[in-house]
This record gives C-alpha cells, structure tokens and sequence, in this order.
C-alpha cells in the first residue's frame, strides 16, 4: 500500500511540474506571434508549483527506491536506467540554479528579444530546452519498464542528449521567430509563420 501511494504522489508531482511549464511555453509560443517580443520571467506561482513538486519528486523517489533497496538489495545496481534518471533530476536541479540565477534575470531585463545580447540568447535556449527536455524524458523514464536492466545508462543519457539536442534547436527556432520587430515589406517566412501561429493570441498576457 506504501509503495501504490509513492508511487502516486511521484505522478503527480510529475504531472504538476509539467503541466505548468507546458502552460509557460504555451505562453511564449503566444507572444512569439507579435513583433517586439518581450519575454516576461515566469510567475512566482509557476516557479514554486516546479520547486514544490521538484522537492515532492526526490522525496517519493528516494523513498521509493529504499523500499525497492530493502526487498531487492541489488536493486539500484542492475537497474542502469535509474541509475541514469537519478542523475538526470541532480542535472534538472542544477539547471533550476541556472534557471533562477541565470535566465530569470535576463527575462526580468523586460528588453526586446532582438536586442538580448548573443550570450544572453544561448544561456536562456540551452537552459530553457534543458528544462523541457528532461523533465519529459524522466517521465517517460518512470513508465518505460521495459528499460528495466535491458539498457545500459550510456544508452539512456545518450537518449537524453539527443532529446535535449533537439529541443535545444526547436527553442532557437521559437527565439528566432519571436526575435522580429516589425513585418517585412515582402513577407517571407517568419511573417508567415507568425500568422498561422496567431490563434494562439488570446494567450499573451493582456
């Protein structure tokens, strides 16, 4: 009963901090359809409902694999894909140091996007696609049971690498695309992009 009720807490912790970045980005997505984006740093609600939840994860975690440890000693030393997820959300707290001192005060500048500075620019897509990419990748870690002692943690971090990689390239798409002051006199593509995006206008702060 002990391990059903972690194991359920751990879900929902999970779900907390990823339905609230996903409402964070959508929220970018939003502003990306205007011209002179300003990026506002999240709320404080947002940044402590992912802190809560980050504390509740290793909580429910590190309780849950001490239950696993007492029934199955060697249960953490043949399991190499936790091995790589418990070092994966070690990654996603430092990067939430990097989030609060490093990108939170950029964002909190109020500057448009086109004139961040290019070192300001890589700090905020590289943490920014870190944070998303391995929140996602720790969830699907969680239910990907047949991972279990099949796979080697070089596998998984390599996995890993490559979904951040990826992320990494969607958000300097977004930046780009968020980055244009004023339409062009011959639309091309960013002008139209920004277009079909403009559904997603409701969503930009009022």
């Amino acid at each position: 009963m002990s391990l059903t009720l972690l194991a359920f807490l751990h879900l929902i912790a999970t779900c907390a901090a990823i339905g609230t970045i996903v409402l964070t980005d959508l929220r970018l997505v939003a502003r990306a359809v205007g011209y002179r984006v300003v990026i506002p740093r999240p709320e404080r609600l947002e940044t402590r409902i992912v802190s809560v939840a980050l504390i509740v994860l290793y909580l429910t975690g590190g309780a849950l694999i001490a239950l696993h440890l007492q029934e199955t000693p060697d249960y953490l030393t043949h399991n190499p894909k936790l091995q790589a997820k418990i070092a994966l959300v070690v990654l996603l707290t430092l990067n939430a140091l990097v989030l609060h001192w490093g990108v939170f005060p950029i964002l909190g500048r109020a500057r448009p996007l086109a004139h961040w500075k290019r070192r300001d620019w890589l700090v905020v897509a590289a943490s920014v696609s870190l944070s998303n990419s391995v929140w996602f990748y720790c969830a699907f870690l969680g239910v990907a049971r047949a991972w279990n002692g099949t796979v080697s943690i070089e596998f998984a971090l390599l996995v890993a690498l490559a979904a951040w990689l990826v992320t990494f390239v969607l958000v300097n798409a977004l930046l780009v695309l968020a980055s244009r002051d004023e339409p062009t006199a011959r639309r091309d593509w960013i002008d139209s992009v920004k277009a079909s995006l403009s559904d997603f206008s409701e969503l930009r702060d009022r």
